[in-house]
């Protein structure tokens, strides 16, 4: 029997069969520290979990692999997906893809998996903890999800104040923890190859209370074991580069939920912006004429 590598993690937290209350230690124990935990002996993983070895291998079994060894190559798999880089990827793919027919044709099926895959309730609950006007949401991503970062930002900054894109130097970035708290929110974009500084800036961002919604990919970044709210995506497409698009998508989809929640203070926010836009004739619409510069 053989199961794709990318559903390993999903099957953890969503089994095919009811797990034992031995069997759910095993799997807490791989779900905190994955993939590594589960790189190991199965001496090792059922040491950790504090069961005996026939239990672990009843686990894996009804994850649906053969064997220990089999379920260890589907971790290995994902890991090997984890770092590919777009050389690795080049050398990899055929690059005879039919595009652009082929490639968009690759997008539209990964659009078709996120609808398939994105929870209401997710969207909902991350919607609710950015218009909680006790807290500040600050944003920050990768060296291209910055730029979702940067999207979604521009949109959020018209619904509340105390919005905040972390996108400046090493420096800027370590001050920014200090006015990081609770109740404050964290939007993290993070995705393979998974960024040291981003994990590492979310990772120091919890430990001081900091609530956390992440979109990452369907390996999820590191980050997610800090997450309250987890938006998974797949990026694979006809390319040697990962698709952006499900995501921009999900960002997209969050948005119709905040518009959804809006009250009054988001309606009376919106009009002031507006008015001082026009003021300020920030746009070229009707007949005016165009501001110079």
């Amino acid at each position: 029997m053989s199961v794709p590598t990318t559903r390993v993690h999903a099957l953890l937290h969503v089994p095919p069969v009811p797990f034992t209350p031995a069997e759910m230690r095993v799997a807490q124990v791989l779900l905190e520290e994955y993939p590594i935990a589960g790189l190991g002996t199965v001496a090792s993983l059922a040491k950790r979990a504090g069961v005996s070895d026939p239990t672990v291998v009843r686990l894996i079994v009804k994850l649906g692999y053969e064997g220990f060894p089999a379920f260890q190559r589907a971790l290995l798999g994902e890991v090997e997906d984890r770092l590919r880089s777009p050389l690795m990827m080049m050398e990899a793919r055929d690059e005879a893809q039919n595009a652009p027919g082929g490639y968009l044709a690759s997008v539209e099926a990964a659009l078709a998996e996120t609808r398939r895959r994105d929870l209401a309730e997710n969207h909902a609950r991350a919607a609710t903890m950015i218009l909680d006007r006790k807290a500040r949401v600050a944003l920050h991503g990768g060296r291209f999800s910055r730029h979702l970062a940067g999207i979604l930002h521009t949109h959020l900054v018209q619904f509340r104040p105390g919005v905040r894109h972390l996108n400046g130097t090493h420096a800027e970035m370590v001050d920014a923890l200090v006015d990081l708290a609770v109740p404050d929110v964290l939007i993290v974009f993070d995705y393979r190859r998974y960024q040291a500084d981003v994990v590492d800036f979310a990772e120091q961002a919890a430990g001081r209370g900091v609530r956390i919604i992440l979109f990452t990919d369907t390996w999820r970044s590191p980050v997610a074991r800090h997450a309250e709210v987890v938006f998974t995506a797949p990026v694979e497409a006809a390319s040697p580069y990962d698709t952006m698009v499900p995501a921009l998508a999900q960002v997209e989809t969050l948005l119709a939920c905040l518009v959804e929640q809006r009250d009054e203070g988001v309606r009376r926010r919106v009009r002031e912006i507006e008015a001082v836009r026009a003021r300020n004739r920030v746009t070229n619409s009707g007949g005016e004429e165009k501001r110079e510069g």
